[in-house]
């Protein structure tokens, strides 16, 4: 099952889809139909672009733009605050905004598993009984966090910038110090000199360092974080640990974009990759494997546990890079599905059989008396507690180890509590919370190993979470019906011909 260009189809597909009367839950569909040329259209416009080469960076040039071109507007700074956020809630495509949208649409479509077509939901719409959304361009779904602070780290408070989840990694492999990788290669496959990583698609953001190297970096992850709620609850200080982060160091004002799609899987691995989804071997949740026609779902179990055997050879995880870089170094992922080449992992303990689970709910702590009547919300604590103790493990030397150098604890709350109130829901606001406790717990358990004042520690996540509306609940599938072709669709959007 090979990607090929059967426009016909995929014409007659885009139509169906961009029909006005679909418009309230269609921001957009994507299409590349030929190589390093693509299309987006909505149902009052669409624009066609292509993507050169100059220097190994990526060029992109519009080549066709009939009625309003859904990505003129790319800007970085729409939507900032909470209370601007939530006066903006819904916004329609003319008023929304897609950051770095060229290139998150180009590498997307260089992944040998595209679709042939992605439909990409509103802001408004409300699918999959979620108050709240992500997965596509949108400002609010792509922007998460980005906060760091301590050892290493330029005390530089807030920046007016945007960064990108893409140069994540590439920025921590220079706070670790890691050794150029003589292979590596760029965003467009060419030789790329002093590369940090094997495929390094992002850039370091070299401001936020001071020029020292700290010992030990920590990162928390927080799943699907909305930056505008995290800032809001340090202001109010019910995130007091992150806030204290921040007071050490420095945070971009206008978030962290993460790449197409904006998804749990494909940006925990461009988070700790360097590589965008299209290039990381992991494009979204769910694609249809080309080869053999099966559909891919990481995250079914055990899928999830065995996620990274779909990485591809060509890329390097901040773990290999720190280990070719210092052989004795120690490492350690918490409930991180990228956790390729890490010494410790919560992963590789279920994928070896240890059956020792979540512990009992009366067991978790920093659990929230008033959303703890949330099953969900009570399901994915323990998941958190669990991550925070094999981290608290790490740091306690329980396993023998010495203190970690990179140490990963990836928290999955917000994420849950996000979808299930939307971020403008208390059980968001309470997941930020709970999770700043947690983050509380390990640094202390840092400050109790003497390793505080050499300690880089970074607070992220994978992408944003925007509110939708739970009027707007109908989906697309009659409009693919009546359009009489043969298609079937995955993972929210990714269309595939056939």
């Amino acid at each position: 099952m090979t990607r090929t260009t059967r426009e016909p189809e995929s014409a007659a597909l885009e139509s169906a889809l961009c029909d006005p009367t679909l418009a309230d839950r269609v921001e957009m569909v994507l299409s590349s139909p030929q190589p390093d040329t693509y299309r987006a259209a909505a149902h009052d416009g669409a624009v066609e672009f292509t993507r050169s080469t100059d220097n190994g960076n990526p060029e992109y040039r519009r080549t066709a733009t009939s009625g309003r071109d859904p990505l003129a507007d790319q800007s970085t700074d729409r939507f900032l605050g909470l209370g601007t956020e939530r006066s903006n809630s819904f916004p329609a495509a003319h008023d929304n905004a897609y950051p770095f949208a060229f290139d998150s649409v180009a590498q997307f479509f260089d992944a040998p598993v595209a679709p042939d077509l992605v439909a990409l939901h509103s802001a408004s719409h409300h699918y999959g009984g979620h108050l709240g959304q992500h997965g596509s361009l949108g400002t609010v779904q792509a922007r998460a966090p980005f906060i760091a602070g301590g050892a290493g780290i330029a005390k530089l408070g807030v920046v007016d910038q945007a960064t990108r989840v893409v140069n994540v990694a590439p920025t921590i492999a220079r706070l670790l110090g890691v050794e150029a990788n003589v292979g590596s290669v760029g965003p467009t496959g060419e030789r790329l000199d002093r590369g940090l990583l094997r495929r390094q698609d992002g850039t370091v953001e070299s401001e936020v360092l001071d020029g020292t190297r700290p010992d030990h970096v920590v990162v928390f992850l927080l799943d699907g974080c909305n930056p505008n709620l995290l800032a809001a609850a340090m202001a109010d200080g019910e995130a007091p640990n992150i806030g204290s982060v921040l007071s050490d160091g420095m945070s971009f004002g206008r978030g962290s974009m993460a790449s197409l799609p904006t998804a749990t899987l494909a940006n925990h691995t461009t988070s700790i990759t360097g590589a965008h989804p299209g290039h990381s071997g992991i494009l979204h949740n769910a694609w249809v494997d080309r080869a053999d026609g099966d559909t891919v779902d990481l995250l079914e179990l055990p899928a999830m546990f065995h996620a990274m055997q779909h990485l591809s050879p060509d890329v390097e995880t901040l773990f290999q890079a720190l280990h070719r870089s210092r052989p004795s170094a120690f490492s350690s992922a918490s409930f991180e599905f990228c956790d390729t080449g890490a010494d410790f992992s919560t992963f590789a303990l279920v994928r070896r059989g240890d059956e020792s689970g979540l512990p009992p709910t009366d067991t978790v702590t920093h659990l929230d008396p008033d959303a703890s009547a949330n099953e969900p919300y009570r399901f994915m604590s323990r998941v958190d507690h669990l991550s925070t103790a094999h981290t608290l493990q790490c740091w306690r030397r329980e396993h023998g180890n010495p203190l970690p150098t990179l140490s990963w604890c990836s928290l999955a709350l917000t994420d849950e509590a996000g979808h299930t109130s939307g971020p403008h829901g208390e059980l968001a606001r309470a997941a930020v919370r709970d999770s700043d406790a947690r983050v509380g717990d390990v640094l202390a358990a840092v400050e109790s190993a003497g390793a505080l004042d050499d300690t880089a520690v970074l607070v992220i996540a994978d992408h944003g979470m925007e509110q939708c509306d739970p009027e707007v609940d109908e989906g697309w599938d009659q409009a693919v019906a009546e359009s009489g072709v043969a298609c079937r669709e995955v993972g929210d959007g990714l269309i595939y011909l056939g």
